[in-house]
């Protein structure tokens, strides 16, 4: 009999476009519908779609539909993650990325995206490994060559609540019945809610309003501005009228600005809630422990804004103190690592914080994940899983440094995104 351990060992050594290949070889073995669904996310088939995604289409079958530049890498590099994984692991995360919507689509992409890292730093995986005093079990342990547990990896994801996301679903088709309206060539509309509904309401009459309207302002919005609101059943919708454009055909999507709904912007409020719910769940590891956070809310728009909002939620809120009229700036004491006694949850040995749930951006220098090492740790973490760029201490400061990559290793292909063929 073979020794499984061995090969699962020497499988778990394999680069992104090995495991690729391998997965086909598999599947030429074993070309049964069954073993093929549970092989790859997406098949090998020809595509020819080149529209771009459709507010309120699943990401994962617009990936799995487009012929447009950049997808068929994308879609090898995740194939060629999920055949680093184990089987049953693997079934369960292809199951979640068809089936779960884009919240789980984009979750289960972060996981896939810290499996690589972990792989791409040096080490072989246990999955949802046992804990001593637990019956939960985090995400990954990471396994050095001699076989030991080098540190426990748990990924979590923050999401918009459940009620703005089912809002954002009733308003879809909506947005998408106007979005599809005929209007005159050299106009576009702006688009903004102004009132959620509950309800469904007719959208043949709206888009009818909305292109008479369109039509009967074109000539005054050339020189003045012009607005309406429209109503369908319990929603209120406030579109404005551009028109003069150059361009001699109609628009292939009527609407061409759409302001986005306020609220308050608190990422690092968000990922120290999210901090304190995962590292509760093992209670005191003997290893180690990293947290990956994903932000699935989109409210990291720069470099600076993803430093801050690791520094804010690990040392606490940034405050303007004045002392003898100047301002200092000064740290709250509600930081994860520091609160009103000091450091606290030392058990938790590093935060690594991925901006977005995609893939896109990694190679983007504003987009960079970033590490940050707990100064106060009880394991610090091994060497192999902090050379990326990172905040830690040096001295009695917090610095950053500049490290690997992020998409150097997890395997990303360089350049990324792939650049067109001319």
């Amino acid at each position: 009999m073979a020794d499984v351990q061995k090969i699962v060992d020497d499988l778990s050594t394999l680069t992104i476009s090995e495991a690729a290949e391998l997965a086909k070889m598999l599947k030429a073995k074993w070309n049964t519908a069954e073993r093929e669904e549970q092989l790859v996310l997406f098949k090998d088939r020809e595509r020819t779609r080149t529209d771009p995604l459709r507010r309120g289409e699943q990401l994962f079958d617009f990936y799995d539909s487009s012929a447009s530049p950049g997808y068929s890498e994308l879609r090898s590099v995740v194939n060629g993650w999920l055949a680093q994984m184990s089987a049953s692991d693997r079934a369960e995360l292809i199951s979640r990325m068809r089936y779960g919507g884009d919240r789980e689509f984009g979750a289960a992409l972060s996981e896939l995206s810290i499996h690589a890292f972990i792989v791409g730093s040096g080490y072989r995986i246990t999955p949802h490994p046992q804990v001593s005093g637990s019956t939960k079990r985090p995400d990954f342990a990471a396994i050095d060559q001699t076989g030991a547990t080098v540190a426990h990896v748990e990924v979590t994801t923050v999401n918009p609540p459940a009620t703005e996301e089912a809002e954002k679903n009733r308003e879809n088709p909506i947005y998408n019945a106007i979005n599809g309206a005929t209007i005159q060539a050299g106009s576009i509309l702006g688009y903004r809610l102004a009132r959620a509904g509950k309800s469904s309401p007719p959208l043949r009459p709206l888009v009818g309003d909305v292109e008479r309207w369109a039509r009967d302002n074109a000539e005054a919005a050339k020189t003045k501005e012009v607005s309406k609101t429209f109503t369908a059943g319990d929603w209120i919708i406030e579109l404005d009228l551009y028109s003069g454009g150059s361009d001699p055909d109609p628009p292939t999507e009527a609407i061409g600005v759409a302001q986005m709904r306020g609220g308050v912007i608190a990422p690092h409020k968000d990922l120290r809630d999210a901090l304190y719910e995962k590292s509760r769940r093992y209670g005191a590891l003997e290893t180690p422990y990293l947290i990956a956070v994903a932000d699935g809310k989109n409210q990291l728009f720069n470099k600076d804004s993803i430093h801050s909002a690791l520094t804010d939620a690990v040392f606490g809120d940034e405050l303007v103190q004045f002392e003898g009229g100047t301002a200092h700036i000064v740290r709250g004491k509600n930081g994860f690592w520091h609160g009103p006694n000091g450091p606290r949850n030392k058990h938790v040995s590093g935060i690594l914080l991925l901006p977005e749930t995609g893939l896109w951006k990694l190679r983007e220098e504003k987009w960079q994940p970033v590490l940050a090492v707990n100064p106060w740790a009880d394991h610090p973490l091994p060497d192999a899983l902090r050379e990326m760029n990172r905040f830690e201490a040096d001295g009695d400061k917090w610095a950053f440094r500049d490290g690997k990559r992020f998409a150097d290793i997890i395997g990303l292909p360089e350049p990324w995104p792939p650049i067109e063929e001319r």
